[in-house]
């Protein structure tokens, strides 16, 4: 006689991207790192890959942007939080409105990766 193995339901959380855009992201001092201004999506997996954070500047002008990996932040009650100094932050992989990383530069985009201490999720691991 078999027995069905017990089987965990995930009840996924489909939000709206409206729902996301423009939410800060702080650290857990509560500085403030930048407001959620895009999210980078890869079209084969469908899987949100990067949250690109604005910071500085004024009305736009002189405004960095930040691509930070979308597992390295945590949903917070009304913002994101981001573990990681404000300092270092700073020194993070990043571009202005006018100077997109090519999206096929993936070494650019791993370099990001590397620099919050992920693995970017293109990568599979060889068992």
């Amino acid at each position: 006689m078999s027995f069905a193995s017990p089987v965990t339901i995930v009840h996924p959380r489909i939000v709206a991207t409206e729902k996301i855009l423009g939410r800060r992201v702080k650290n857990a001092l509560g500085e403030d790192l930048g407001e959620i201004h895009h999210l980078m999506i890869d079209m084969g997996s469908g899987s949100i890959v990067f949250a690109v954070l604005s910071s500085g500047g004024i009305m736009g002008l002189g405004e960095k942007l930040y691509p930070v990996p979308w597992q390295a932040l945590t949903e917070e009650e009304d913002d994101f939080l981001l573990k990681m100094r404000k300092e270092t932050m700073e020194t993070a992989p990043n571009f202005d409105h006018g100077h997109w990383p090519k999206a096929d530069d993936l070494s650019w985009f791993e370099r990001v990766y590397r620099f919050y201490d992920y693995s970017p999720p293109w990568e599979s691991e060889i068992k």
